[in-house]
């Protein structure tokens, strides 16, 4: 390579440079060009922060034919130790097509599900529908166009998962801009 830019001089350095340029702005253009998903709004280091227990596996999940991806946080080898965020933006590239807004999902869910508790002071409207290991459960959020739930394990004390479980809410609600 040495050799390339004494032979050419000047104009091998500026085509150089152009080159790795447009590799950048490609690369970048194609990270800007990805579907929002529930893994960005939901990171290792926030689940590690709040589970206190280092993030063993991360598992991604496309998005459903509702549009909502899940982000499957694996804490334990042994212990059923975890924590998840299943969500979707109205606002996602994507979802001017689907059937269901956020809001209208939101409510839709919340009624079938039996025994909720509103949680103050998350987002829109919160609930929260326990923390077993059954469909429908976690803390369900609403806020302006998206619509997540947490479900977070830490054990079998359902108050220590449910404060666990608003905690990663409020992380993902930093993450969306929508404290």
């Amino acid at each position: 390579m040495h050799y390339f830019f004494e032979k050419f001089g000047g104009v091998a350095k500026i085509l150089f440079v152009l080159v790795g340029l447009c590799l950048v702005l490609v690369q970048g253009e194609r990270l800007m060009a990805q579907e929002p998903h529930a893994c960005d709004y939901l990171l290792p280091a926030m689940v590690e922060e709040v589970m206190g227990m280092p993030v063993l596996e991360v598992e991604s999940k496309e998005a459903n034919p509702l549009g909502q991806s899940v982000c499957f946080f694996k804490l334990s080898n042994t212990e059923m130790y975890l924590a998840q965020v299943q969500m979707m933006c109205s606002s996602w590239p994507g979802m001017e097509n689907k059937k269901w807004t956020a809001k209208s999902l939101f409510e839709n869910n919340m009624s079938f599900l039996d025994n909720l508790e509103e949680e103050q002071g998350l987002g829109d409207q919160a609930y929260w529908a326990g923390s077993e290991l059954r469909l429908g459960t976690g803390l369900h959020v609403l806020a302006d166009d998206c619509f997540f739930t947490i479900l977070a394990l830490a054990g079998g004390d359902e108050a220590i998962n449910r404060a666990k479980a608003r905690e990663l809410a409020v992380k993902v609600l930093g993450m969306l801009g929508k404290e």
